[in-house]
């Protein structure tokens, strides 16, 4: 269902001690610009949550969007400056079908409107 490399469970457990955060960690998919993409939050469960472990740390996510997305894999990139967790699915992630649906137009997102 999850993977989670050792970087990442380092970083996020040492982010979680620094901040005082305390589990669980929510898995949930958030709409942008660029589509879909998953997404990371302190949060708690709810009825119709799936809960897991792994290395340690217990997360959180909506049976629907488990199934969506099927196995997840959370990484942690440190390139050029740049760091930061990285989410990915085994699935595809839902796209809006168009610049006019699904959020673009009217909002700066979509150059061709």
């Amino acid at each position: 269902m999850m993977e989670m490399t050792p970087e990442a469970s380092q970083a996020l457990k040492t982010v979680m001690a620094e901040k005082k955060l305390e589990p669980p960690i929510r898995i949930f998919m958030q709409s942008g610009c660029g589509g879909a993409q998953l997404a990371l939050g302190v949060d708690e469960a709810r009825d119709g949550d799936e809960t897991f472990a792994v290395d340690g740390v217990d997360f959180v996510v909506q049976k629907e969007l488990s199934e969506v997305v099927g196995d997840m894999k959370l990484d942690f990139v440190n390139q050029d400056g740049q760091q930061g967790f990285m989410l990915s699915s085994s699935k595809p992630l839902p796209q809006p079908d168009s610049c006019g649906t699904g959020g673009g137009c009217g909002d700066g997102c979509c150059g061709a409107c």
